[in-house]
């Protein structure tokens, strides 16, 4: 059959024998791919769904925020459940851990560490000194100097 076809490529073209196998072999190949073309389009437009994945990242994504907004509420901190915001500036000579911990971007680590430079150097003279204090630098101290004060 296959001689049948390149015979009266032949004869109506009038190709020879090679050019007629070549144009052939170019057809099938045309015919086959445009195939598999069809083939994974069909299996393209298969939709999945995505319900599950969805949900599940939706919920990791509400815990994520949820983390994000208690770290950027730097106005309260939290102690026993109960939420403390500061109301007026902190004196950092006579506060204990627990005042200092209602600055925003305090906690307790940089409370006692505020309790043991005052306790090693002194009584602050002016606000400033608390960038002496390991874990208090330019940025934490823009954040907290509103909150503090000397007396």
């Amino acid at each position: 059959m296959l001689r049948k076809i390149t015979r009266k490529i032949q004869e109506h073209l009038g190709l020879t024998r090679s050019e007629s196998a070549i144009l052939l072999f170019l057809a099938l190949g045309l015919i086959i791919g445009g195939s598999v073309k069809l083939l994974h389009l069909e299996k393209a437009t298969a939709r999945h769904d995505f319900s599950e994945s969805d949900s599940f990242f939706a919920e990791a994504s509400s815990r994520i925020d949820s983390i994000l907004a208690a770290e950027d509420d730097s106005s309260a901190n939290t102690k026993g459940g109960v939420v403390k915001r500061v109301t007026s500036p902190v004196n950092i000579n006579k506060a204990d851990l627990t005042e200092l911990t209602t600055i925003p971007g305090v906690g307790k680590v940089i409370a006692q560490r505020i309790i043991d430079y005052r306790s090693v150097h002194g009584k602050f003279n002016r606000t400033e000194g608390l960038r002496n204090v390991k874990g208090i630098g330019e940025k934490t101290f823009a954040k907290i100097k509103e909150h503090v004060r000397v007396d």
